[in-house]
C-alpha cells in the first residue's frame, strides 16, 4: 500500500488532464473525427471511444497502485486510419497497450516480439527487472505516407561502453510485429549483428578436417569465433591456435544486407585487423571470414564446418557437431564380425549415440593419443577414445572418465580395435 508521503507526491503529478484524457482522431479512416476518452480505475483504464452516435468501452492495463497517470497517443497507418496507444503509468511501473477501431469495434493488438512472444502488459519503471536502464518508447513514420511503428530503446552499461537496444514493431493487421530489419544493438554506435554462433576455421584446417586423418594437425591449426553478444555488449574476434588464444575487440563495423557482405575492424593490442565478411542464409550465416593484419599465421579465410548437400550449404556450429552428425552417422564392422551403430543424438550440440548408449564428443581435450574422446552421459566411467583412419574407418579404445571431467581426464583402460564403415570400398583407406 503506498504511504502517506507518495500518495501526495501522486497526486501532485496526477493532474485532472493526466487522470482522464481525451483525444480526437479519425481512427477508423472514415474522414470523420472520433472521440476517445479515459480514466483511471484501480488496477485498469476505462476506455471509451465515441463515433458519432455509436460508443464502444473496453479496459486497459494499468498499475496496480491506485494514483495513475493515463495518456492517450494517435499513431497514424495512412488511409486505413490510426491506432490508439493507452499508456498508464506510476512512478514504479508504466504499462501500454495499442488498440484498433474498426467496424465499429475496438481491439487490442498484441505485441509480439521475438519468436511471437508478446511482450507483457507492464513492466519495472527506473532499471526494471532485467538489470538494464527503462525502456523508453515512441512512434515513429518512415515516410509521410507510411504506417506509423512503434520503437522501444533502452540502454544500459556494458563492459566497454553503452549498450543501446532498439526494437521496432510494424503493424500487421492483426498484431504488431517484431522487424529484425529495423531493429538492433549497438555499443557506443557499434552495432553488434544478430549472426549465427558458430567456430570457424582456417581453409588448411578444412580440408584436414574432410579428410578424416591427423585430427591433432587439425586442431593446432588457427580457428575463430565472432563473438556477438547483444545481451552483454560484447563483440570480439577471438582467434585460438592451439592452446593460446588473441582476442581483437570490433571497433567497426559495417555491412551491406543486399550484397550479403560485412566489414569490421578490430583492435589487438597496436595490431589493427580487418575482416571481411560473406553472408548466406536469411543474411546472418557468415560462411567466410578474411582476415588481414594479425601476420601470416592467422592472416587466414576462415568458413565453419559443413558438408554440401545438394546445391546448398550446411553448417554446423563446430568441427565437433560436424563429425557427430556426419561422420558417426553410420553402421560398423568389428574385428569379431560384430556391428556397432552409431549416430548423432539431439540437436546441436549433437551428443553421438553408440548403440543405447549416449556419449558428448570432446575434440578439444582429447586424451594423449587418441583424436576425439566420447564422454559417457549416464553416470558411468566408460567412454571412449577414437581416431579416424581416414573417411570409413575408426580406431577406438575403451577409457575411463573422472566424473564432469573432459577429455583429458580420460585414461586407455582395454585394448584398441579398429571398426570400418559398413558398405565402404576395400581400397579405401
Amino acid at each position: 500500500m503506498l504511504s502517506a508521503a507518495a500518495l501526495i507526491a501522486g497526486l501532485a503529478l496526477a493532474t485532472p488532464e493526466t487522470m482522464s484524457p481525451r483525444l480526437s482522431a479519425d481512427l477508423d479512416g472514415d474522414g470523420t473525427a472520433d472521440v476517445v476518452t479515459a480514466s483511471a480505475t484501480h488496477g485498469a483504464v476505462s476506455l471509451k471511444v465515441q463515433s458519432g452516435k455509436h460508443a464502444v468501452t473496453a479496459k486497459a492495463p494499468a498499475p496496480s497502485e491506485d494514483v495513475v497517470r493515463v495518456s492517450l497517443t494517435e499513431a497514424p497507418l495512412g488511409a486505413v486510419g490510426s491506432l490508439l496507444e493507452v499508456g498508464a503509468s506510476t512512478d514504479a511501473s508504466e504499462c501500454l497497450s495499442v488498440w484498433r477501431y474498426k467496424d465499429g469495434a475496438l481491439t487490442r493488438l498484441p505485441i509480439r516480439g521475438a519468436g511471437g512472444r508478446e511482450l507483457p502488459d507492464c513492466a519495472a519503471r527506473a532499471g526494471g527487472a532485467s538489470g538494464g536502464g527503462e525502456w523508453t518508447h515512441r512512434w515513429e513514420r518512415p515516410a509521410a505516407d507510411a504506417p506509423s511503428v512503434l520503437v522501444r530503446e533502452q540502454t544500459a552499461k556494458a563492459a566497454h561502453g553503452t549498450l543501446r537496444r532498439r526494437e521496432t514493431y510494424a503493424f500487421a493487421g492483426f498484431s504488431l510485429d517484431l522487424d529484425p530489419a529495423r531493429s538492433g544493438t549497438d555499443v557506443d554506435g557499434i552495432p553488434i549483428p544478430a549472426w549465427y554462433d558458430a567456430r570457424y576455421y582456417a581453409q588448411a584446417g578444412l580440408k584436414q578436417l574432410y579428410e578424416r586423418f591427423d585430427l591433432a594437425s587439425f586442431r593446432a591449426m588457427p580457428s575463430l569465433t565472432i563473438e556477438a553478444d547483444r545481451d552483454k555488449g560484447i563483440f570480439n574476434l577471438r582467434f585460438r591456435t592451439g592452446s593460446s588464444e588473441l582476442i581483437a575487440p570490433v571497433e567497426s563495423f559495417s555491412s551491406v544486407r543486399a550484397q550479403g557482405t560485412a566489414s569490421l575492424v578490430a583492435r589487438a593490442g597496436e595490431k589493427t585487423v580487418h575482416a571481411d565478411v560473406r553472408l548466406g542464409g536469411d543474411g546472418n550465416v557468415p560462411y567466410e571470414v578474411t582476415v588481414d593484419g594479425l601476420g601470416a599465421e592467422l592472416d587466414q579465410t576462415y568458413g565453419p564446418a559443413g558438408s554440401w548437400e545438394g546445391r546448398a550449404r550446411r553448417v554446423f556450429t563446430s568441427a565437433a557437431d560436424e563429425i557427430a552428425a556426419e561422420y558417426f552417422d553410420a553402421d560398423w564392422n568389428t574385428p569379431s564380425g560384430g556391428k556397432v551403430t552409431t549416430g548423432p543424438d539431439g540437436s546441436p550440440p549433437y551428443r553421438v549415440r553408440v548403440e543405447e548408449r549416449v556419449f558428448t564428443l570432446d575434440l578439444d581435450h582429447p586424451q594423449k593419443g587418441v583424436e576425439i574422446a566420447l564422454l559417457p552421459t549416464d553416470g558411468s566411467r566408460r567412454g571412449w577414445g577414437i581416431t579416424l583412419a581416414g573417411p570409413n574407418a575408426i580406431v577406438r579404445t575403451p577409457m575411463s572418465c573422472e566424473s564432469a571431467g573432459d577429455g583429458s581426464s580420460c585414461r586407455p583402460d582395454g585394448p584398441t580395435e579398429r571398426l570400418r564403415r559398413i558398405g565402404a570400398r576395400i581400397n579405401v583407406r
